[in-house]
């Protein structure tokens, strides 16, 4: 008979998924969750100053706390769980990450800088599909500028491309076809 088990052997709150008596789990391991103390389990008591807390991230970024928390998760920035002097828990993410990813943030702009188009009107000027042009930029041959653009919905990366290049390539490269 084949057994199939879960990739993990402790779930969710300390679960264990495998009920076997000669595999014991420490209590720590039990109770760990990431962003903790990995000795006891428990949320740190709290934040060196090589932390920042997610309300003075939000501010910097112009957004709610939990726009802030959802980017800060999906680039991968590293975070303490720290227990407030109120008992209340509150996230501390890692002040490294924060600058590195701030300063790798796109500039804001209120509109399309000087000899710079956008995508609708390189695709009608040089005549071909959207992908092609993100191949251009992928080689080399087309310089691309990434800005943050102020739209009813928020801020949206839009993305730019030089007029001298399109020319460029206009002539010499589609010419070629």
């Amino acid at each position: 008979m084949i057994y199939r088990f879960k990739k993990t052997f402790i779930g969710v709150g300390g679960r264990e998924y495998i009920n076997n008596p000669k595999l014991s789990f420490p209590e720590h391991v039990k109770i760990r969750r990431k962003g903790t103390d990995p000795k006891s389990g428990q949320p740190y008591a709290s934040a060196s100053g090589a932390f920042m807390e997610t309300s003075s991230i939000a501010a910097r970024l112009r957004c709610s706390p939990s726009a802030a928390r959802q980017y800060l998760h999906r680039h991968g920035v590293r975070f303490r769980i720290v227990r407030k002097s109120t008992g209340s828990l509150t996230l501390c993410w890692r002040r490294l990450d924060v600058e590195r990813l701030l300063t790798a943030r796109e500039p804001v702009c209120r509109r399309a800088p000087l000899h710079y188009v956008n995508m609708e009107e390189a695709v009608r000027y040089l005549g071909v599909v959207r992908s092609y042009v993100y191949r251009l930029v992928k080689k080399g041959l087309l310089r691309e500028y990434r800005c943050r653009i102020k739209t009813a919905r928020g801020f949206r990366v839009r993305c730019f491309y030089h007029r001298e290049d399109l020319e460029h390539i206009k002539l010499h490269v589609l010419h070629k076809r």
